[in-house]
């Protein structure tokens, strides 16, 4: 297990976040490569070549000393991810909730994992060896070409990330924000919130205040509801039109 990490990272909240998935279990890979169509022969492969783990709230997920042998996914549990500031401090930038890859491009690069990794609850992590994985892709190319969709659907959203921060404006920001997190495209839907309100703010390029100030204006006009860290979504197609997206 790694050291725990230094800095103002979030408290572990919850330890318990539901079943973790079975070993034999494809669901995790086939949700995470948005494949449907792979093959048995594929996923086999997958669960046979990686290297499960358990990691305990609030301890680091990730060993970034030296450069990453392995693609890492987020069986079960909850993390947040960061890094470090100039100042030498560490700032939270987003939260996953298993399955989720958290580094699925460091080892292709050769390069330490570039975000540190904090369990907020205890996690299961698979780490898949690139070593192991890049001498199997010439027999399996459906599977090769999967990861190469993956890596560019992590570019996309990258992409949409930026421009959400550089041209829409702090309301359009936080609904954006929270759309990416829902679980439904439309109706009502439930989330919770794993980041503080200065972490969240952060990620967002705001202060505390103004995202405060946002959430009771979404409130009052009857778009969501807050108790604590727990936010329900009244009116999707609501939020889709303060983002500035279409259904």
């Amino acid at each position: 297990m790694f050291s725990p990490l230094a800095g103002p990272w979030p408290r572990p909240r919850r330890r318990l976040t539901g079943a973790t998935p079975a070993a034999a279990d494809p669901a995790p890979w086939l949700r995470v490569l948005s494949a449907s169509t792979l093959a048995l022969a594929d996923v086999e492969l997958l669960m046979r070549l990686a290297h499960r783990r358990a990691v305990e709230a609030g301890a680091a997920v990730l060993d970034r000393s030296g450069p990453a042998q392995s693609l890492v996914l987020l069986l079960s549990g909850d993390v947040v991810l960061g890094s470090r500031a100039a100042d030498g401090g560490l700032r939270t930038e987003r939260s996953l909730s298993g399955p989720a890859w958290l580094d699925v491009s460091a080892a292709w690069l050769g390069q330490p994992y570039a975000m540190e990794v904090q369990a907020l609850s205890d996690v299961v992590v698979a780490d898949l060896p690139l070593d192991a994985l890049r001498d199997q892709m010439p027999a399996h190319p459906t599977l090769a070409q999967q990861f190469c969709e993956t890596l560019a659907q992590q570019v996309q959203q990258m992409t949409m990330a930026s421009r959400n921060l550089l041209h829409n404006d702090a309301p359009a920001r936080l609904a954006q924000w929270l759309l990416q997190r829902l679980p439904q495209r439309s109706g009502q839907a439930e989330l919770r919130l794993q980041e503080r309100k200065r972490d969240i703010a952060q990620q967002l390029a705001m202060s505390p205040e103004t995202l405060s100030r946002l959430m009771r204006s979404f409130e009052s006009r009857g778009v969501l509801s807050v108790r604590g860290y727990q936010v329900q979504v009244r009116d999707v197609d609501e939020l889709r039109a303060l983002a500035g997206t279409v259904a």
